[in-house]
Parts: structure tokens; C-alpha cells; sequence
């Protein structure tokens, strides 16, 4: 029982983790749980094993929240690049035309 205490523990730890970005302490704390979830295969606590996927769907949904952040602010980067650049229009044929550029904006980045 004590090692399924230990993945209870690990998993609320990676969620904390997860919540302040520390991802070096996420790179140290998944060693152990692939560890202490080898020993849960051969479990058979069902309501033990419940709360054990719950605490893994709560941090999976967490991720995947910090990954559509990440890429959100992937794109509001390149949106900025590219304002700074200048911008573009198309012409009556369909035609990309970059106009002017913004110095003085894109050495503020």
C-alpha cells in the first residue's frame, strides 16, 4: 500500500509541477511514477485505482492546457514578427504585397 501512496503523492506533485511551469522538476518526478506504476499493474484497490486515473486525467488535462498555451503564444510571436515586418495586401490579381517596414517597432522586440 505504501507505494500507492507514493503514486498518489508523485502524481499530486507533477500537477504542482505542472501548475508553476517547473518542468525540471517534471523531468525528475516522471522516473519515479513510470517506476511506481510498475508495481500498480498488479493492484487491485478499485477505488484506490480510481483515484489514481483521476489524478492522471487531471494532470494529462492540465498538459494539454499548457500545450495550447505554449502554441498560443507561439503564434502571438510570430504575429508580432510579422507586424514588424510590415504588412501585406493583395492586389486585384491575387498577389502578395508587402508593404513598408517598421524599424523603430521591430527593435522594441
Amino acid at each position: 500500500m505504501q507505494g500507492n501512496a507514493t503514486t498518489l503523492e508523485l502524481l499530486d506533485r507533477i500537477h504542482s509541477a505542472i501548475l508553476i511551469a517547473d518542468f525540471a522538476q517534471l523531468e525528475q518526478l516522471t522516473p519515479a511514477l513510470e517506476t511506481s506504476m510498475a508495481g500498480a499493474q498488479t493492484l487491485r484497490d478499485a477505488a484506490l485505482l480510481a483515484q489514481i486515473r483521476a489524478k492522471a486525467e487531471r494532470n494529462a488535462a492540465c498538459l494539454m492546457a499548457a500545450g495550447r498555451g505554449v502554441r498560443a503564444a507561439q503564434r502571438r510571436i510570430a504575429e508580432i514578427r510579422d507586424a514588424a515586418q510590415g504588412f501585406s495586401t493583395y492586389d486585384g490579381r491575387g498577389q502578395r504585397a508587402q508593404h513598408g517596414q517598421h524599424s523603430s517597432f521591430a527593435r522594441r522586440f
